[in-house]
This record gives structure tokens, C-alpha cells and sequence, in this order.
């Protein structure tokens, strides 16, 4: 392998050929006369390259009042297209739009639900619109270009999603060779052919802004039927939370109530006994155990008797370990503190 070393002269002409490239000279070709980079086609692709925010690269300003002018032009120009590309898209909208109630029409004699209806027309929309923005294309630029399926498409989807990187550019060398040995440096571009992927790549991103659009449509419905939905679900879980509460309420009232009735009836009881004994509270706390078995049971069986108690004729009789009257043996030894106990003997 042989080498030839660079001299100063070479290295001086290879810097000329690079300043004239990145002027924008194209050094390819075999006429005398160069073509610039920047023709009416070109310029026309560049700018709208800006506009789009794609920036594929492959010629930029290099004076300083070009480069003045594109910083200018960006700023003014890009949010100019913003609405140049939403009211294409409406169009575009508008345009599906109508074709897709032509579809729901002709869906609806099949008794077809209303959601399903929906899906249909949109998915005929979205597939319509690749057939138109994408698939078209990639067939049109693997045969002028020369480009493989893949890179075919990869320039398609790369460039409408104003991703531009740049490495394939339609009208300009790029890409791999067609097995025939086709490359791009042996069609004929005429002037029109960039303007014409300028306005594929304005109607394409109209398209996708509109699919977008859509989508984010479709996801405020959904949410607002969400919300609704939430907002029914927790209107049940408040009316629920309270019946609940008041039923709770109404059982604690009832139960109270029943319980306070019942201290209440026996209180009444209790006060009842004591008035037909005639034992007020303090007496009652008083007395022993044996007075108040004799009491209670002397209450029971006579109903007329008073303190203190009269004389009861006849003996003692037992049952058991008590006496009918009521007291024990236990506590026989007490019957002297009642009056009238020693009568009972």
C-alpha cells in the first residue's frame, strides 16, 4: 500500500475544498461550472426545514448575515406556522370528518352500538392517513432515491416527527445503493421535487397534529367520564356513610332509651316494695341481713304489714333449714331486735 504525503500546498487546496463545501459549493459533478447548494429549491427546503423545527443540517448559514437572518426568521416564522399548521389540520379534520360520517351512516343499517361505530371510523381515519402520509411516500422515495424499505421509512418517520437527524435528506446523496447500482447521482431532481417534500412534510405533520388532537380528545372524554363516575361513586359512599350513621344513632337512642326504662321500672319496683314495707332507704341500710330476709319475705306474704311488726300467733315451723316466716337458724339469734319476734315463739 502506497502513501503519499501531504504537503503544504495539498493541505491548503483540501482546506479551499472544505470552505467551498461549507459555503455551499457541491463539489460533485463532472460540468465545469459548480452548482451552489443554495438554489431556489434549496433555499425554499431549508426554510421550511427551519419553520418545521426539523433541521435536517445538510446546509446551513455560514455568514454572519445569514446566520442574523435565520435567528430572526426562527423566531418570527415558527410560531406562524404553529397556526398555519393547526388550521391545516382542521381542514384536514374537517375533510375526514365528513368522510367518516359518510362510513358511520352506511355502519349504522349494520345495528352496529354507537362505541363500536366510534372505533371503526376512527381507525379508518388513522389507516387512510398512513396510507396517504406514510406509505405512499416510503414507495416514492425508495425509487427516486434510491434508499432501501427501511431507510425509506425511517426518513419518513424521522422527518414528521421533526426528529431530523439528518443523515438522509431527500434531493440530496444519502442512503445505500439499489443492488442496480442506482444511486441518487444518476436522477435528473427537478426544481419542483423539494418544494413537493416540503409540502408532503406540511400536510403530514397537519395530519398527525390532527391524530393527536384527536387523541387528546378522546382522553378529556375519558377523564370527564371518570370524574363523573368518581363523583357518583363517592355521592353513594356519602348517602351511605350516612344512613349508616343515623341508623347507628337511632339503635344507640333505642337501646339507651330501653335501658334507661329499665333502671326506670325497677327503681319503680324497688320504690313500690319500700312504700308497702314501709321502709324508707336509711332503714334499709340499716337492718342486718336477717331483717331484711324477714322483711322481704314478710312483704311478699303480707302486704298489710307495717313496722314495727305485729305479733303473728302460732309457733315456728321449719322447712328445711328455714322457717316459713323466713328466718334461718343463722340468724335466730337476731329475732330479738324486731318487735314482736318473741310473740312468734
Amino acid at each position: 500500500m502506497v502513501t503519499a504525503a501531504l504537503t503544504v500546498g495539498s493541505v491548503f487546496r483540501l482546506q479551499q475544498v472544505v470552505s467551498a463545501v461549507r459555503a455551499g459549493v457541491n463539489p460533485s459533478g463532472n460540468s465545469v461550472n459548480q452548482t451552489s447548494l443554495w438554489d431556489l429549491s434549496s433555499s425554499f427546503f431549508f426554510a421550511g426545514t427551519v419553520i418545521t423545527t426539523i433541521g435536517f443540517g445538510n446546509i446551513s448559514p455560514h455568514t454572519e448575515g445569514g446566520r442574523i437572518f435565520c435567528i430572526v426568521y426562527a423566531l418570527l416564522g415558527i410560531p406562524l406556522f404553529g397556526f398555519l399548521l393547526a388550521g391545516v389540520g382542521d381542514q384536514l379534520g374537517t375533510i375526514f370528518g365528513k368522510g367518516i360520517a359518510k362510513v358511520e351512516k352506511m355502519i349504522v343499517k349494520w345495528k352496529v352500538s354507537q362505541t363500536k361505530i366510534r372505533v371503526i371510523s376512527t381507525l379508518i381515519f388513522i389507516l387512510f392517513g398512513c396510507v396517504l402520509f406514510v406509505a405512499l411516500p416510503v414507495v416514492i422515495f425508495k425509487h427516486i432515491e434510491g434508499w432501501s424499505t427501511l431507510e425509506s421509512i425511517y426518513f419518513v418517520v424521522i422527518t414528521l416527527t421533526t426528529i431530523g437527524f439528518g443523515d438522509f435528506v431527500a434531493g440530496e446523496k444519502g442512503g445505500s445503493e439499489s443492488p442496480a447500482g442506482a444511486s441518487t447521482e444518476n436522477h435528473i431532481y427537478l426544481n419542483y421535487y423539494k418544494p413537493v417534500v416540503w409540502f408532503w412534510i406540511l400536510v403530514g405533520l397537519a395530519y398527525f397534529a390532527a391524530v393527536l388532537s384527536m387523541i387528546g380528545d378522546w382522553f378529556r372524554v375519558i377523564s370527564k367520564k371518570t370524574k363523573e363516575e368518581v363523583g357518583e361513586f363517592r355521592a353513594h359512599a356519602a348517602e351511605w356513610t350516612a344512613n349508616v350513621s343515623a341508623e347507628f344513632k337511632e339503635t344507640r337512642r333505642r337501646l339507651s332509651v330501653d335501658i334507661y326504662d329499665k333502671f326506670q321500672r325497677a327503681a319503680s319496683i324497688k320504690r313500690k316494695l319500700s312504700s308497702e314495707l314501709g321502709i324508707n332507704a336509711t332503714l334499709s341500710q340499716e337492718m342486718t341481713p336477717g331483717k331484711r330476709t324477714l322483711s322481704v319475705n314478710l312483704g311478699d306474704e303480707c302486704y298489710n304489714l307495717s313496722l314495727p311488726l305485729t305479733p303473728v300467733p302460732g309457733a315456728l315451723t321449719r322447712n328445711g333449714s328455714l322457717y316459713l316466716n323466713g328466718l334461718s337458724p343463722d340468724y335466730a339469734v337476731e329475732r330479738r331486735d324486731l318487735p314482736g319476734m318473741d310473740s312468734l315463739k
